[in-house]
């Protein structure tokens, strides 16, 4: 049995969505389908990895992660431990994994994905063609920090209006290094945080919290409330953390 990890930018009620598990459903031998989001917004390759690093894969298992957001002509298959991933060759790979072998990236025509996956169960990858020279690299964007100032950029939103930015909890850590600090929100004058709160239930409804997620990244969420609509909250907002 195989297990297969589905993330795109189709939007729910899309009939992509059901080509797409269809597809799988007849490429492998009694798959499980795994619909992790089809929301995406329409090619946001930072916002898909960020979602992707969020999945806890169970082990010893058959697992194949299929990204389709911001789709080209081409894919990149790349086998990290005993997971195959399948993703457009627009630079994703390296917003998933910030230090890959580009040696084990192999480039197919997108039609070729089924057989891919097959070939991965076998076994067979090295039947497919090095990405060599044609494996489109993009970085992620990291925290920046300058003197006694943080600077991160969100990177993702859920439908509840919780916002996500790119600073993890043991980089706040070695920065603020049990200083006070203040923190706002780049446009939104007037209103800043001054303490991290361990959950959103720490304020009474409407009120707002700066925390960090089960996964680790610096997190800003309203109880009972929509945050990025609050605080206007775009894809490129940044959040400026001060040490005093």
């Amino acid at each position: 049995m195989s297990l297969v990890y589905l993330i795109s930018d189709f939007q729910e009620g899309s009939f992509k969505i059901g080509l797409l598990r269809s597809k799988w459903l007849n490429a492998l031998p009694k798959p499980d389908i795994i619909d992790i989001t089809h929301d995406i917004h329409l090619n946001n390759t930072i916002e898909a990895a960020f979602v992707e690093k969020q999945i806890q894969y169970p082990e010893n298992q058959n697992i194949i992660t299929v990204v389709k957001v911001g789709e080209q002509k081409t894919s990149i298959v790349y086998q990290h431990s005993d997971r195959l991933y399948i993703l457009p060759n627009n630079g994703l790979i390296g917003l998933i994994f910030e230090d890959f072998n580009p040696s084990n990236a192999y480039i197919i025509e997108s039609e070729q994905e089924t057989l891919a996956a097959n070939w991965f169960l076998e076994n067979k990858l090295e039947k497919l063609n090095k990405a060599g020279q044609n494996l489109i690299r993009r970085y992620s964007k990291q925290a920046q920090f300058t003197g006694n100032i943080a600077i991160a950029e969100v990177v993702y939103t859920d439908k509840h209006g919780n916002c996500y930015f790119n600073l993890k909890s043991e980089q706040f850590a070695d920065f603020v290094n049990n200083r006070p600090f203040t923190a706002k929100i780049q446009h939104y004058i007037g209103f800043v945080f001054d303490q991290i709160s361990e959950s959103v239930n720490d304020v009474d409804q409407g009120e707002s919290v700066l925390r960090f997620s089960k996964s680790g990244y610096l997190k800003i969420q309203i109880n009972q409330g929509n945050a990025k609509q609050l605080f206007r909250i775009k894809e490129d907002t940044k959040i400026i953390i001060e040490v005093k």
